[in-house]
């Protein structure tokens, strides 16, 4: 008797075919696995209710994920090798792949759906007609914003954009190159206007996604590919914080002698190109809205200490982005007690969402700023945030919930106590 066909790999199909799994229960516990327990039975009633409402004449809107929210692959005999996210490429030294210049035709094939796929059923059901635009998240801004403009001149009609963090910045810019007045109306979930810690952390190897990540790589440190991988992606460094004005004495890491002086610093040329990028994004005007969260303890600075840097933080943003550093001058800012990942998926949130899309306000979210102490809460060095994660893991070993939230800068069990060791 011939064995049975293995079960598909939710990463590796297509947004729809996934979707028809929710709605015919197809593959149940594979999904139930994926997506957790709680959230696949939602989806399900959601992908349902979606068929039920298509409503094919609906405005068209782009949703953009975050950084490392798309999928990256190679294309391969009419398919795509999957890179980005794909474990058993990681354990295999894969991650080398992501550096820039690329050595490989890597694109965009996909969005980690766990984190956007109620974002768009949820859309749906309210009668609009959402499109992901996966983008590869290594590049640089510019170059990507300029694809959105050429998605979006390949539609009939205005569109509106739905962007969550880098995606932000992505269609901010866009925004200042929508030279036919496409966009209707664009709406950041959590986007860093003003730079964000977490990718300055990310290129000083201590963010805790970047050390669970290397530790799935057995031949690999998070130092070491964040020297090889990380400090050579355009896209990242144009997250970095500058200073803010508000702040004059702080540092500038658009700056490079504002780095301490080892081998986790960029390029030069890098820096300069990100000021450039950042100095030319557009102001805000009546399209334009802001969806902050609030009330989480977020690294609001940096400074340095013994030849290295030592973070200060408060509850002050959405666990990754401060407050202030999603701000965008001139746009409509609505507030919410949310983590920057939980702003894509938040009931709460995405029902404000779709009223903001339908009308330009919203009964959900509050509209008032939170006041916000200047009091640091405690620091954090950077010799402190290299203990976490320090042994390498097998992906088998992980839980559940621990792949699943892989990508979340939380260091769970497996990785702290070496649970799933090698």
């Amino acid at each position: 008797m011939a064995a049975a066909p293995s079960p598909p790999s939710p990463g590796d199909l297509h947004d729809d075919q996934v979707v028809s799994m929710l709605r015919s229960g197809a593959h149940s516990a594979l999904l139930n696995g994926y997506f957790g327990e709680v959230e696949y039975r939602e989806l399900c009633q959601l992908a349902t209710l979606a068929a039920a409402r298509f409503n094919p004449s609906g405005t068209r809107v782009f949703v953009l994920p975050g950084i490392m929210g798309s999928r990256l692959g190679a294309p391969e005999h009419g398919a795509s090798n999957l890179l980005w996210l794909h474990p058993p490429t990681i354990a295999h030294g894969g991650l080398l792949q992501l550096a820039m210049p690329a050595t490989s035709a890597l694109r965009a094939v996909g969005v980690m759906l766990p984190g956007y796929l109620k974002l768009r059923l949820s859309l749906e059901i309210a009668g609009f007609r959402p499109t992901f635009h996966p983008f590869d998240w290594r590049d640089d801004l510019e170059r990507l914003a300029h694809g959105l403009i050429d998605a979006i001149d390949r539609t009939e009609g205005n569109v509106l954009v739905v962007a969550h963090s880098m995606g932000g910045l992505v269609a901010r810019i866009a925004l200042g190159a929508d030279r036919n007045g496409r966009i209707a109306r664009l709406v950041q979930l959590g986007a860093p206007n003003a730079g964000s810690f977490a990718p300055l952390q990310a290129l000083r190897a201590v963010y805790p996604t970047v050390r669970k990540i290397a530790a799935l790589d057995p031949a690999h440190s998070a130092e070491e590919l964040a020297r090889r991988v990380f400090l050579t992606l355009p896209g990242l460094c144009q997250m970095l914080p500058g200073r803010l004005a508000a702040h004059p004495a702080e540092p500038d890491f658009l700056d490079p002698a504002s780095w301490p002086a080892d081998d986790l610093r960029p390029d030069p040329k890098l820096l300069a190109r990100a000021r450039i990028v950042r100095e030319r994004m557009p102001p805000a005007d009546e399209r334009c809205t802001v969806i902050a969260g609030i009330g989480q303890e977020t690294v609001v600075c940096a400074r340095p200490s013994a030849g290295s840097l030592e973070y200060g933080l408060r509850c002050d943003g959405d666990g990754t982005v401060q407050l202030a550093r999603a701000a965008w001058q001139g746009a409509r800012t609505w507030y919410v007690p949310e983590n920057h990942g939980r702003l894509t998926t938040s009931s709460k949130v995405l029902a404000g969402l779709v009223e903001i899309l339908q009308s330009g306000s919203t009964r959900h979210l509050q509209s008032t700023a939170p006041v916000s102490s200047m009091r640091i809460e405690r620091w954090v060095a950077e010799r402190e945030l290299r203990h976490a994660a320090t042994d390498k893991v097998v992906w088998d070993a992980l839980s559940l919930d621990s792949r699943r939230r892989i990508l979340e800068p939380v260091i769970s069990p497996e990785f702290s106590s070496g649970g799933g060791v090698m």
